[in-house]
């Protein structure tokens, strides 16, 4: 587990090496990518990308990978070449020409627009990888845990919390109702987390609830988690 603080921010930028990889890789109309202008714009989500996916962009290929949430940006298109990647997302920051777009770049159907909890997995994964939606997005990671670990050789987690305690005011998309959602502080994350002790690589719950100065000028932090599945 790792708590994302500044000096690993700072030790990232000496290289860069996720900055550097999208200008190689980035074609006409892939800065018009909202997730494309997010990475670009922040280097603690670039740092995030390589802890989550940076081996399967520089080492083996070939490994069977499922994207929860993972958006589309220029290294969608490198993942889908390199590994038998999927992604599946409900496409919220993206239009459907942009979707359509990287459909078509790749040699077989990878993406699925459909909310993970109603996608039928085929198989078992190698790695499963839900970045930066994990409960502040979406407050379904009990679900989510139950769902991929039986599925998965490892689930890799970016969480984001608020420590300081924040809320939204929301509407139901199916309804009139309108709702406020308390998003979830780190002894409300450690005590999912709990419940997979066994299963972290490298577990320090307590990294949840101490401390720490966020590297996100809206307070927020950011805990990496790489949970062993039962298919490792």
């Amino acid at each position: 587990m790792e708590i994302l603080t500044e000096d690993a921010v700072s030790r990232f930028l000496v290289d860069d090496p996720i900055g550097a990889l999208m200008d190689v890789c980035s074609e006409a109309g892939d800065e018009a990518l909202v997730c494309q202008r997010w990475l670009r714009d922040s280097a603690p989500k670039r740092l995030i990308f390589e802890r989550l996916y940076g081996d399967l962009l520089h080492g083996d290929e070939g490994r069977r990978v499922l994207d929860v949430g993972g958006g589309v940006t220029c290294l969608t298109r490198l993942l889908a070449a390199r590994q038998r990647y999927e992604l599946v997302d409900l496409m919220a920051h993206s239009d459907e020409p942009e979707v359509e777009r990287a459909r078509g770049q790749a040699d077989r159907p990878y993406i699925h627009v459909v909310d993970w909890y109603e996608f039928t997995p085929k198989g078992t994964y190698d790695v499963v990888i839900a970045n930066d939606l994990f409960p502040n997005v979406d407050q379904r990671l009990p679900m989510f845990l139950a769902k991929m670990l039986p599925i998965a050789r490892e689930v890799r987690l970016s969480l984001t919390y608020y420590p300081q305690g924040r809320f939204y005011m929301t509407r139901r998309v199916d309804g009139d109702e309108v709702f406020c959602m308390l998003a979830w502080d780190g002894d409300m994350t450690a005590r999912v987390l709990d419940r997979y002790a066994d299963r972290i690589v490298e577990p320090d719950l307590g990294l949840l609830t101490s401390e720490s100065r966020s590297v996100y000028p809206n307070g927020r932090q950011v805990c990496l988690a790489v949970l062993k599945g039962d298919q490792g």
